[in-house]
């Protein structure tokens, strides 16, 4: 191969590793911050003596319980597209590898 065809291979393999880890980056922060939406969530329910609060505590803990599961199936969307995301990300990773190991051993 030689050095300019190298030189090209190099550059364009460390576009795609870019892109793919930058992605990677985006589908990780989007999925961190839906799990972190989900985590806002009240989860508790207090009882008083007022049935009006009460009866209005209600309906917000249902209201949130609708909202973690609509929450839930794109948390878990987001996390099949991370774990599909990764591979791709290393392989194009171990690619540029590759490619510089081979750079540092031609004379």
């Amino acid at each position: 191969m030689t050095r300019g065809r190298h030189a090209q291979l190099s550059l364009l393999a460390g576009l795609i590793r870019d892109r793919e880890l930058a992605r990677l980056g985006r589908l990780a922060r989007a999925r961190q911050d839906m799990a972190a939406r989900i985590a806002k969530l009240s989860t508790r329910v207090e009882i008083s003596d007022d049935p009006a609060l009460n009866a209005a505590r209600l309906a917000h803990a249902r209201w949130a319980e609708q909202q973690r599961i609509r929450l839930n199936q794109t948390l878990a969307r987001q996390s099949a597209a991370v774990a599909e995301q990764k591979p791709r990300a290393a392989r194009a990773l171990g690619r540029t590898l590759a490619l510089q190991k081979l750079a540092a051993r031609k004379p």
